[in-house]
């Protein structure tokens, strides 16, 4: 049984919502003992993350019964633009969330039930599994979404979507002595000041490895983050080997 509580209306929820997001963002956070704020911070990051996979619910909805027409926008995007006084960024990133809750039915509802899922989370699984053949996805998601729920950090899920990538991979394609990748290898090379240049040839389940704890361990800190994706990458590879 659900312990929600009941409303009368979508529309009443919606505005409730509102009302208590405005008491937040008018309390005095300067007036709250330490243990508060941290409360309030893992409750409004559990409400990104449920608000997230209302909008795509709704959302999805609205773009397959084409509502938009009805104000004479031609897209959702573009409806989305000039009704709710978004970016054409901010479009598009509800948009694909629309479209990927819909294709993550597990991962959607992981985040619509407040579970430790976060919006960052969700978003970075979807984007894993996303790479997998359609067959394997919805175990997958499965899979992730319950070590997620289980606590397991950011780095150890992206080494169990690698090891799910690889095991996904065609028979006869991952490394094997006998195989094309006898000449595996990684190069190192120190200058005199310490500096290095790191290169190599990888076979498909170390490259699978590597690229998801890179891309879990290399996302931008904010938006005054001015590193390059190249930077961060590096500055990935420093975390994950510590």
């Amino acid at each position: 049984m659900s312990n929600a509580p009941a409303f009368a209306s979508a529309t009443e929820a919606a505005e409730t919502a509102c009302a208590a997001l405005g008491f937040l963002a008018t309390v005095d956070p300067a007036q709250l003992v330490t243990g508060e704020q941290a409360q309030c911070l893992r409750a409004l990051e559990r409400v990104t993350s449920m608000s997230t996979a209302a909008r795509a619910l709704v959302l999805g909805a609205f773009i397959a019964g084409q509502g938009y027409a009805a104000d004479g926008d031609y897209s959702p995007r573009s409806w989305l633009i000039h009704q709710t006084r978004v970016t054409k960024g901010a479009a598009a990133a509800h948009s694909a969330w629309a479209r990927r809750a819909d294709a993550h039915r597990q991962v959607a509802a992981a985040m619509a039930a407040g579970d430790v899922v976060s919006e960052s989370y969700a978003r970075t699984i979807c984007q894993w599994s996303d790479k997998l053949p359609q067959t394997c996805r919805d175990a997958a998601d499965a899979i992730l979404v319950a070590a997620a729920r289980a606590g397991a950090a950011l780095a150890d899920l992206a080494g169990l979507a690698a090891e799910i990538h690889a095991r996904s991979l065609p028979e006869g394609s991952a490394d094997d002595p006998d195989d094309s990748f006898e000449d595996r290898s990684l190069r190192l090379q120190t200058t005199f000041d310490g500096a290095g240049v790191l290169n190599g040839d990888l076979t498909p389940e170390c490259a699978a490895v590597a690229a998801a704890v890179l891309e879990a361990l290399s996302g931008p800190c904010g938006a005054e983050d001015s590193r390059t994706r190249e930077q961060r990458y590096h500055d990935a590879l420093v975390e994950a080997m510590r």
